[in-house]
């Protein structure tokens, strides 16, 4: 009677013989395939998180600098389709040759469904902790060494495997084109948040002096504003009327010591022109005008410009246009107010004096919870000089706040508690607020108005 052989189950371990003859590879070969595998997944997603990770500035400094490898990352940082899909190449082939050779040992030292169970469980842990887990938390400590020593090696990798990536880098967009018709976008590599946070921290670690960061703020500021938030009101510009004599004007000058004033006919929201001061003195002293010639003579162009329009916009057009002065209308074509291109100035650099027009104070220290201010002072230069947290809305300055709040003009004298702050209304003029005294209170308070 013939011998026979034990059935084969699935789940039982196959002859060694057999095992070695299904997979045509030597056990050491395998193990070494699988290492290989594991270290060049690791190496992969450390490269991965470098590059990623290396701060674009810092790159750039040191390309211009003259170093290669610096030049070579920033290259690939540029590149991101193409490296992105290189490394996703990468990734794959590396987990590929590690599953294939992780089963091959399960299956010659368990074999059957335990064996399976086994290198499916081992490839898991394998992967999770030494490909993802370590290599990203090393790279993420290393600096920048690491990226810039690696930068050459993964762009020579990338030119080789070229016919690859290039299609399959390719490939996201033509589809985007194809079903949406437009291509994919592109994230800025540094977003202006990005960089008013980088101010901060530079200014925190004093890499950067307070006033060079104060200044860097002023110039973000500077895109934002409208033309609204910096003009001189109508009410507070000094006017001449069309056909004032030269005497007149000087008159007029002796009191308000402007460089130039806006002419109008009629009426301030019929704008006819712009009287320089230089031009007067110059037509006096070159004898083409008397005391009694009228002031028209000397009236230039005036340039006119929406409310809403942005300061930094302005700016480069009087700059181009040689324009030192600009009519503000506003939605209803009435003439809201006046701006200067030293105004626009002042908004980066701050208050410019002169020895006709000496700086004046917006706000005075009475004592360590009280200042006075000037009411024309706005929102966004008393929060941020003074810390006082006031709230933006229709209005700009701290008396547009004040009038906002209580609903009316008010009083000499009256106050109102807001937000842990006493707001006293202590100078008018007319029905205009001049000054306001706030007093920081050691506890927030009702926010009723008081007589």
């Amino acid at each position: 009677m013939e011998a026979t052989s034990p059935p084969f189950w699935p789940w039982s371990s196959p002859p060694q013989a057999d095992a070695l003859e299904v997979s045509g590879v030597p056990l050491h070969v395998a193990g070494v395939a699988f290492g290989v595998a594991i270290l060049a997944y690791s190496l992969v997603n450390a490269i991965e998180i470098a590059v990623v990770g290396a701060n674009r500035i810092r790159v750039r400094h040191l390309m211009e600098q003259g170093n290669r490898a610096a030049a070579a990352l920033y290259r690939l940082q540029q590149a991101k389709e193409r490296f992105f899909t290189l490394i996703v190449l990468l990734q794959n082939l590396s987990v590929v040759v590690a599953s294939t050779a992780g089963s091959f040992m399960a299956a010659q030292a368990v074999g059957g469904v335990g064996g399976l169970a086994l290198g499916t469980g081992v490839m898991t842990l394998g992967l999770a902790m030494l490909g993802e887990v370590l290599p990203k938390v090393l790279a993420a400590h290393a600096g920048e060494r690491f990226p810039l020593v690696m930068a050459r090696p993964v762009a020579a990798i990338m030119w080789l495997l070229r016919p690859l990536v290039v299609p399959l880098a390719t490939a996201p967009a033509f589809v985007s084109r194809l079903l949406f018709g437009q291509r994919l976008g592109v994230t800025p590599t540094v977003t202006e948040a990005e960089l008013r946070t980088l101010i901060d921290i530079a200014a925190e670690e004093e890499a950067v002096e307070e006033r060079q960061a104060e200044l860097l703020e002023r110039v973000f500021r500077f895109g934002e504003r409208r033309v609204r938030e910096v003009m001189v009101p109508r009410t507070e510009v000094v006017w001449l009327e069309r056909g004032t004599t030269v005497s007149e004007f000087y008159r007029l000058y002796a009191q308000n010591p402007h460089s130039r004033f806006p002419v109008y006919e009629g009426s301030v929201d019929n704008v006819v022109g712009i009287v320089n001061i230089k031009d007067v003195l110059r037509g006096l002293a070159q004898g083409e005008v008397g005391p009694d010639s009228v002031i028209d003579w000397f009236m230039r162009p005036a340039l006119f410009v929406p409310e809403s329009k942005r300061v930094g916009d302005l700016f480069w057009e009087m700059q181009r246009s040689g324009q030192q002065m600009a009519v503000v209308v506003d939605e209803f074509g009435g003439t809201a107010g006046v701006v200067t291109l030293e105004m626009l100035l002042e908004e980066l650099v701050g208050v410019v004096s002169d020895e006709l027009r000496p700086a004046q104070q917006e706000f005075v220290t009475v004592d360590e919870r009280t200042y006075r201010l000037d009411a024309g002072m706005s929102i966004d230069d008393a929060n941020q000089e003074l810390g006082l947290d006031l709230p933006e809305g229709d209005y700009e300055t701290v008396a547009g706040f004040v009038l906002d709040h209580l609903g009316h003009v008010p009083r000499e004298g009256e106050q109102f508690v807001y937000n842990g702050l006493r707001i006293t209304v202590t100078r008018m003029a007319g029905r205009k607020i001049e000054e306001v005294t706030v007093t920081r209170l050691g506890t927030p308070q009702g926010q009723e108005p008081t007589p």
